[in-house]
């Protein structure tokens, strides 16, 4: 790793760390099983993001700056969102007000350790925050990223559908079966989708096609 890339992933836990700021979702299944290129982070925050909070942008800028990061610029923000580019990352804060089933801490990026830890959801966590975008997103790439970032989550995590089902419960107070449908759903229209993965933009690491993606997913949610 880089000294540019530690002091981004450095920079990343110290935000995480001092603004109660949680990663999670793709970048959390990223590190662990280095399924496709990262694009975006997704950072987590429980307590609520104002419109134009300058105090919380100040202080993740002033982090930035200490680990010798100046690239980075706020884009958009709304109420419970904020959304940052940092280098060649989109980074997005994002109100969660949902319960977490294991917090961790990432203290090694591709065999590097990192001076702190970025305090992150679990990889279960992860895979529901994923199981979310996926049956409520509209764009194709992401609806794919989100099946990419389920699977390989699932099987980092040695996930049994009987205990995805009761951590999801748990997160969101929905059974699981309430929305098996639409997950059902979602794993068709990928495979009636024609276009491939790498027409969408997508850089997978481990490869893998879209019918044993497809046939991966269907078996496992039947």
């Amino acid at each position: 790793m880089l000294n540019k890339e530690k002091n981004f992933f450095e920079a990343i836990a110290n935000i995480t760390q001092n603004l109660n700021i949680y990663a999670g979702g793709d970048f959390v299944i990223y590190i662990f099983s280095n399924h496709r290129k990262l694009e975006k982070i997704h950072l987590f925050s429980q307590d609520k993001l104002k419109r134009d909070n300058f105090e919380f942008k100040k202080l993740a800028s002033d982090i930035l700056r200490s680990s010798k990061i100046e690239n980075f610029e706020f884009l958009t923000d709304f109420t419970d969102l904020i959304h940052m580019k940092v280098e060649n990352f989109s980074i997005y804060f994002i109100h969660y007000p949902y319960r977490i089933y294991k917090e961790i801490e990432i203290v090694e990026i591709n065999k590097k350790k990192l001076n702190t830890g970025i305090k992150s959801f679990s990889v279960e966590d992860s895979v529901c925050v994923k199981i979310n975008v996926f049956i409520n997103s509209q764009d194709k790439k992401e609806i794919i990223e989100s099946a990419l970032d389920i699977l390989f989550g699932i099987e980092k995590a040695n996930l049994s559908k009987d205990k995805l089902s009761k951590i999801y419960e748990y997160k969101y107070g929905i059974a699981l079966y309430e929305i098996i449908n639409d997950i059902k759903e979602k794993i068709k229209e990928i495979s009636e989708n024609e276009i491939m993965f790498e027409n969408l933009g997508i850089e997978l690491i481990q490869k893998i096609t879209k019918k044993e993606l497809v046939y991966s997913l269907q078996r496992y949610f039947t």
